[in-house]
């Protein structure tokens, strides 16, 4: 990532990621890596997006870049609608045990 104040290329000193507790509207869940830089240059400090992960949905994997205009890619195929657990109940059964 290249400083704000001089334009020196850093590598971050420390990096942790963030996870979205809610999925967006395809179900996926984003988990973005930040990090914390210091300019060998200059000596100015700041923290920055690296990258964001879209995990889920349709078995993608969307990675963005830092840059706020990012592009992203898609990584994987997944083009099958999602299944989901299909549960059967007998109601005469529930019926039969409330009655006795």
């Amino acid at each position: 990532m290249k400083c704000p104040k001089c334009g020196q290329e850093t590598q971050p000193a420390k990096t942790w990621h963030l996870t979205s507790p809610l999925p967006d509207s395809e179900g996926r869940i984003s988990i973005t890596i930040m990090g914390s830089f210091k300019c060998s240059n200059c000596g100015y400090s700041w923290r920055g997006r690296i990258s964001v992960l879209k995990v889920g949905g349709e078995h993608d994997v969307e990675v963005g870049e830092s840059e706020r205009r990012s592009r992203r890619k898609r990584v994987g195929g997944g083009t099958s609608s999602r299944e989901g657990k299909v549960i059967e109940v007998d109601v005469s059964n529930i019926v039969s045990e409330m009655e006795e």
